[in-house]
Parts: C-alpha cells; sequence; structure tokens
C-alpha cells in the first residue's frame, strides 16, 4: 500500500505545504467551528485521487487496505483543529457528526476505537498528516454524503488523541469533481463484472491482464461505474462495485499476478457506461 498511498501523497501534498494557522471561522456549509479550538490547518482547493474510504482499514498479506474505497477528483474544504485543554476527542467527534445530520447528511460509514483499525494508517497513508497519528483506543471516523443539484457531497470527521494528550479532530468536505472524458488506458465495459463467468468474458480484464504480465511497475486500477441518478443508485452501484473489487482482486491472483503489482479502486462515475483504466504508479 506504501507506493499506492505515496501517489495520493503526491497529489494532495501540491496543495497543503502553504498551509499554516489561520482564525477560527465557520466553512462550507455553515459547519460551526469547535469552540475555543485552533485552526491549525485550512485548505480549499481541487484536488486529485481523494480517498473516499467507507470500511476500516486492514492489514491481509502484509499490504494495508480497506474493503470499500474510492479515489476520487473534486474540491476539498478541510480543517484540521488542535482541541483546547479540558476537551476531548470523543467531544468533537459527536460535536460535528451532529451539525451533519442536522444538515441533512446521509451516514455511509463510521467507527471508533480499534474497530476502525491502526490510527497509523489513517494519519499517514489515508490523510497524510502524521500528527493525526494518536491512540488506537482514542479514534473515531465517520463518512457521510449529501446530494445537492446532481452532485454528490462527502463529509468526513476523524477525531483522535495522541500519546502527548493533545486532540484533534479533522473534518473534510469533498465534493465530487465535474464529468470527465476518456482516459488513456481504458476500456469501456457494457456493465460491472460481478461474477467468474462475466469477467472472463471481459475484453477490458483481458487487456488489463496482459498489460500487467508486461508491465514491471505497479498499476493503479479503477473500476468504474456508468452515472447515478439518485441516492439508491448509489448505494446499488457500491454494492455492485464492491464485488467486482474483490472479484477482479482473487482472479488477477488466480491468473498469477501478484498483489503487490497493482491496487484496486472503486468510482462512481459520471459517464454513460462503465469502464476499465488504470496508470503507472512511479
Amino acid at each position: 500500500m506504501t507506493r499506492f498511498h505515496s501517489f495520493y501523497r503526491r497529489t494532495l501534498s501540491l496543495f497543503v505545504t502553504g498551509a499554516f494557522l489561520f482564525p477560527v471561522s465557520a466553512f462550507s456549509d455553515d459547519i460551526a467551528p469547535f469552540p475555543n479550538a485552533v485552526l491549525d490547518m485550512e485548505l480549499h482547493q481541487q484536488v486529485t485521487s481523494y480517498p473516499v474510504i467507507s470500511s476500516s482499514m486492514k492489514k491481509v498479506n502484509g499490504v494495508v487496505m480497506a474493503d470499500s474505497e474510492q479515489w476520487l477528483d473534486g474540491a476539498l474544504d478541510r480543517k484540521l483543529y488542535l482541541l483546547p485543554s479540558g476537551k476531548s476527542s470523543d467531544e468533537a467527534y459527536r460535536f460535528f457528526t451532529r451539525q451533519f445530520k442536522q444538515l441533512g447528511v446521509e451516514p455511509v460509514f463510521s467507527c471508533e476505537r480499534f474497530s476502525c483499525g491502526a490510527s497509523n494508517f489513517w494519519a499517514n497513508n489515508i490523510f497524510d498528516i502524521a500528527r493525526l497519528y494518536g491512540l488506537d483506543k482514542e479514534q473515531a471516523y465517520y463518512l457521510g454524503q449529501k446530494e445537492t443539484n446532481g452532485k454528490i457531497t462527502y463529509y468526513l470527521t476523524y477525531t483522535v488523541k495522541r500519546g502527548n494528550r493533545r486532540e484533534y479532530a479533522l473534518v473534510d468536505i469533498f465534493t465530487v469533481g465535474k464529468a470527465r472524458g476518456a482516459r488513456s488506458n481504458q476500456v469501456a465495459m457494457d456493465d460491472i463484472p460481478v461474477n467468474t463467468s462475466d469477467l472472463e468474458r471481459s475484453e477490458a480484464y483481458k487487456v488489463l491482464l496482459k498489460t500487467l504480465k508486461n508491465q514491471a511497475q505497479p498499476l493503479l486500477i479503477t473500476v468504474e461505474s456508468a452515472s447515478a441518478r439518485n441516492t439508491s443508485e448509489v448505494d446499488r452501484l457500491s454494492e455492485r462495485l464492491n464485488a467486482s473489487q474483490n472479484l477482479l482482486q482473487s482472479r488477477l491472483n488466480d491468473d498469477g499476478i501478484d498483489s503487490q503489482q497493482f491496487r484496486i479502486q472503486t468510482i462512481i462515475g459520471d459517464l454513460k457506461s462503465a469502464s476499465l483504466h488504470w496508470q503507472v504508479l512511479q
């Protein structure tokens, strides 16, 4: 996963390096800041490959991954708060998730304490903010989504207490970007394959397998669905994408491709048809 997440760090870090302390103020959709907290980081930028993680992180065969993850392009509104003395990360978690609920945000995934996995992975592999590395028993994560005028916005908070007793709360509001044109190394699919026979018949899979067998560097593989018209369709496509990701992982391994040679992400797309595409990870 190190190669995989370093790709995200390279893209997002271009925008984070200029961050510094700001006066605390409200931001997107009137999300109020935590009372008396110090605003440690603020970011308002277009970003690429933003991680939308909707399951806990875990280590499988030495590789850190989530069962359900997407890497999307769009607009990110980020704030990181250093909490005041006497206030806990759990209080901040309740404070922000309560506001999300009031805005009509629908919950997608949440976890607390050890069920989230290791704080180290969230801090360094997902958010690339080292000071979010804290105690596994003192962390919480929430991801929700809201659809407005056909656009999907994700609302996220991650809170943690560090070993030095400092406590932080990260709040991200991420709006998925506009439709994109065809990419290089992209093969259209009639539908998302969710069983072995569909995958074996898929021309996209045959091309991908040949590429992997002739490619020394690892690939970031994207299974992208057609666009969704409403939240219930988002749920249906998410299930199919998750099944397809697991199927593709297993089938590539059966066909002799080592897990270190690829990472798979899934995306609910914004085009008319599904596709499989990939890029080389440096």
